[in-house]
Order: structure tokens, then C-alpha cells, then sequence
């Protein structure tokens, strides 16, 4: 390979590696907004947010597909749980944001403790 192909690839394999890390930071910061959401009670208010938002499509059709499907996701959010559902969202955000920042600034034990982190919620995940 010549030094100049060698080159392009760790300069895209840079690339790619800055998008995902910025991928990971907005997932992280949207995971803390959906804890604060439901902390400040938005799941008792999402299904009127639904009818307002849907509001002119199911006056032209009320069978519209998006809308009746939305209207069937509103009614299966469980509200039992949701200190749990809080307190994941806060964890799992948290943790991105706190990989991220080590990733960028540098330190060498973030790369092994952000795949510690991934197989720790996919092994969560699987007994869930």
C-alpha cells in the first residue's frame, strides 16, 4: 500500500470515527432529555400531545395509518415503571456522555471501557 492510500484510510477511518463519536454524544444527550421528560411527567400528557398533533390528519381521514398507529403506541407506554425507565435513560445517557468525553479528550483506558460499557447494557439487555 502506498503512503498516500495509507493515508486516505486513517484519514476516513478518522472521519468515521469523529461521526459515530458525534452520534454517540446527540444519542447520549437525547437519552437525558427522555429521563428529564419522563422526571417532569410527559408520559401523562403524551396522549393529548398525540390528538394535537394529529389532529388535522384524522380530520381528513380517521383511519389515516400513522396517526392510528401512533394513537396505539400512546396506549401501550407503561406508567408503572417509571422510575425505572428514569433511571436508565439517565444511566445509559450519562454513560455515553462520560465515554465521549474521555474519547476526545484522549484518555487511553476510554476506548476499552466504552466496549466494557456496550457489552455490559447488551448482556443487561439480553436478560431483559
Amino acid at each position: 500500500m502506498t503512503a498516500l492510500k495509507q493515508h486516505n484510510s486513517k484519514s476516513l477511518n478518522h472521519r468515521l470515527f469523529a461521526v459515530t463519536l458525534f452520534a454517540k454524544a446527540v444519542l447520549g444527550v437525547l437519552q437525558l432529555a427522555m429521563a428529564a421528560a419522563i422526571f417532569a411527567g410527559a408520559v401523562d400528557r403524551l396522549p393529548a400531545l398525540t390528538q394535537w398533533y394529529f389532529r388535522t390528519e384524522l380530520a381528513e381521514d380517521p383511519n389515516d395509518f400513522l396517526a392510528t398507529r401512533a394513537f396505539s403506541l400512546v396506549g401501550v407506554i407503561p406508567t408503572s415503571d417509571l422510575n425505572f425507565y428514569t433511571t436508565y435513560f439517565l444511566a445509559h445517557g450519562g454513560l455515553h456522555i462520560a465515554i465521549v468525553a474521555a474519547l476526545l479528550y484522549g484518555a487511553a483506558w476510554a476506548h476499552r471501557a466504552a466496549v466494557y460499557v456496550l457489552w455490559a447494557f447488551v448482556i443487561y439487555q439480553l436478560f431483559e
